[in-house]
């Protein structure tokens, strides 16, 4: 049991069970009535934002460059598939390469993100409104825009509950949201962890170089979305990973999932209409 002055943010629980507590004072709770999985208390944001500088990104724009630029190029044919060209908003966008493809490919963009130093890179790489700060604080229109996308961006917010309201009031009746999000349930992920590292994977280390604050399954995104004014179209797995030996992990827990429906791979791709 955990302090009843923590509340679910997802079903509005108090009593958990505790996952973690290696890392005091963070410990990792899970929800006995939903099951969401969660690191409390949530860092200071001083704490989080320090990760998010020209260093966190250096990879990206170097090594991981070329494998990054097909990641998005593949996102991005996902979402054309599913919506006819718009307005975009990219909900913690980084340092802008998804939104440069989109606006390439006729999409008119916005942006949001925290991090002052990727939104100062995106300003300069695309002609387009990039909101430096939390998504709620960027005053846009309601039901201004076609598609709203989270690429790996849920799980280290504080409010996830808040941010998919906020998504869904400023999405067109019909707009398309795209989530993509770790999976707690990788279980062929923790196996491979544990055979090679001989220790379990743990969900928090206050010096990870990305601190996940919500750990979801696709139960729990399911959740989100019914709670939040949206109604489900699909959970798939997300196959933007670009280390090898993830992917190798990934592609095995793919498999088992086309062949018997579990979902035991690496990360979720949640697909929603705005109802």
């Amino acid at each position: 049991m955990k302090d009843k002055t923590t509340i679910c943010n997802l079903c509005g629980a108090v009593h958990f069970n505790v996952v973690e507590d290696s890392e005091k004072p963070f410990y990792v709770l899970k929800c006995i009535r939903c099951g969401l999985v969660f690191v409390d208390p949530v860092p200071e944001p001083s704490f989080l934002e320090a990760h998010y500088d020209a260093d966190y990104y250096a990879d990206w724009m170097g090594p991981q460059q070329e494998k990054r630029l097909r990641m998005w190029r593949k996102r991005l044919d996902t979402i054309e598939k599913r919506s006819p060209k718009g307005r975009l908003l990219d909900v913690g966008c980084a340092t802008g390469t998804f939104l440069q493809l989109a606006q390439k490919n006729g999409w008119e963009v916005e942006g949001t993100e925290l991090s002052p130093y990727a939104v100062s890179f995106a300003k300069n790489l695309l002609n387009a409104n990039i909101f430096c700060g939390h998504l709620m604080d960027a005053g846009y229109e309601e039901a201004s825009f076609d598609v709203v996308t989270f690429w790996h961006v849920l799980e280290h917010l504080s409010d996830p509950m808040r941010y998919l309201q906020e998504a869904h009031r400023i999405l067109k009746p019909s707009g398309l949201l795209v989530i993509a999000a770790p999976n707690v349930n990788d279980y062929i992920m923790k196996i491979s962890y544990r055979i090679v590292k001989r220790r379990p994977l743990k969900l928090f280390f206050r010096t990870d170089r990305e601190i996940h604050l919500f750990h979801f399954s696709a139960d729990t995104l399911r959740l989100y979305l019914n709670k939040t004014g949206f109604r489900c179209t699909g959970i798939f797995p997300d196959n933007g990973i670009t280390e090898p030996s993830k992917r190798v992990v990934h592609a095995v827990g793919v498999a088992l999932y086309h062949v018997t429906g579990l979902r035991f791979f690496n990360a979720l791709e949640v697909h929603a209409i705005r109802v």
